[in-house]
């Protein structure tokens, strides 16, 4: 292993320790640039490196003109499958006082799908399917960026009587962290859930992603008399 790499390494190991551990809060500026090399004894770039696995991580955040602060890190709030989806967000707040607000951030309209949604839909990639992307949001603050596509208007909101959710996670690129007023590049939990007609036709897909240091998602098999309740 290359020596810089290994002191970068090594000097984030230990700033993380210190976050952790509670020597540096969160809201604390760390020590700058200068004083950092003098404590390690390391060069410049080593610092820079190391400063950017943190912010990666989510533990620092820079400041323009400000020096660099260990990042406030949020208590991760749990929600749960919305069973009653496209009737409101497509997961909810596990509080059930809690409402989540939708807010329409890209209109219906058309788009060229990639492969993955097309290979979704059952349909060639390239072609024109309708797209709408909202945001639902949570005492004004964004929770979920949820895009839904569909081939025909008409299955905008069609009954679909099965579907499957696949989940992964990802860094959230640059317009979905603007969306969500988080991190490009930070954790995002991601579920693309594909639903189909009797017949098995693909009738929509709807790509729903979720800060994953903010947001902890939970599936929850209600018993029977519930679910027969909701019926």
């Amino acid at each position: 292993m290359p020596r810089e790499m290994t002191a970068y390494r090594r000097v984030a190991d230990a700033l993380r320790g210190q976050i952790k551990g509670g020597t540096l809060k969160p809201g604390d500026r760390i020590p700058s640039l200068s004083e950092l090399q003098e404590q390690f004894g390391v060069s410049d770039t080593v610092i820079l490196e190391a400063r950017k696995i943190l912010a990666a991580e989510g533990l620092l955040q820079a400041r323009t003109g400000d020096g660099t602060y260990v990042r406030e890190r949020p208590e991760p709030k749990r929600l749960l499958r919305n069973e009653t989806f496209p009737v409101g967000a497509p997961f909810r707040l596990e509080e059930g006082e809690a409402t989540l607000l939708p807010e329409v951030v890209e209109e219906m309209g058309t788009v060229a799908v990639s492969g993955a949604v097309a290979r979704q839909l059952g349909i060639v990639p390239g072609k024109e399917v309708l797209r709408l992307r909202q945001v639902f949001r949570h005492d004004e603050h964004p929770a979920q960026l949820v895009t839904t596509y569909v081939v025909k208007a008409a299955d905008v909101t069609a009954d679909a009587p099965w579907w499957e959710d696949e989940l992964s996670v990802r860094p959230a690129d640059d317009a979905e962290g603007r969306s969500l007023h988080g991190v490009a590049g930070h954790p995002a939990t991601v579920v693309t859930r594909t639903e189909f007609a009797e017949s098995g036709q693909a009738l929509r897909v709807v790509v729903t992603v979720m800060l994953a240091e903010r947001f902890t998602v939970i599936y929850r098999r209600q018993p029977e008399s519930a679910r027969a309740e909701q019926a």
